[in-house]
């Protein structure tokens, strides 16, 4: 881990944990195949703006991301370990870059987000 880490300060910053972290997740032995098919030119640039209104209050991201994973969830079912992991390596790719208010912000969004969409998602199939 680099110490000479900054906080996530702007819309490059977002680019570069979202590129990293999707670098990640696709090879995973864990959660890799949730992301076999996605076409990541059209979903990162979403991700990104999903993360920067979350980070920095812009305007500009728009989508159903419950919708859209419990459409995944369908095909491929999500447990609780996959939702561990995916927020794990969140987590690591963030320390690797960066440190900071807004990292942590980020950090504890997720930690949010990701008990909410797996019980929502496991919901959807009772």
């Amino acid at each position: 881990m680099s110490t000479d880490r900054t906080d996530i300060r702007d819309a490059a910053d977002v680019e570069r944990l979202v590129a990293d972290f999707y670098a990640q997740l696709v090879i995973d032995p864990v959660v890799g195949h949730f992301f076999k098919d996605l076409d990541l030119a059209h979903h990162l640039p979403k991700i990104e703006a999903f993360w920067r209104s979350v980070l920095f209050g812009e305007r500009g991201y728009t989508g159903d991301p419950m919708t859209a994973h419990i459409a995944l969830h369908r095909r491929h079912p999500m447990e609780q370990v996959h939702f561990d992991r995916w927020l794990a390596l969140w987590n690591a790719t963030i320390d690797a870059h960066f440190s900071g208010p807004h990292a942590a912000e980020a950090k504890a969004r997720a930690a949010t987000i990701a008990p909410v969409m797996a019980w929502k998602v496991r919901r959807s199939g009772e």
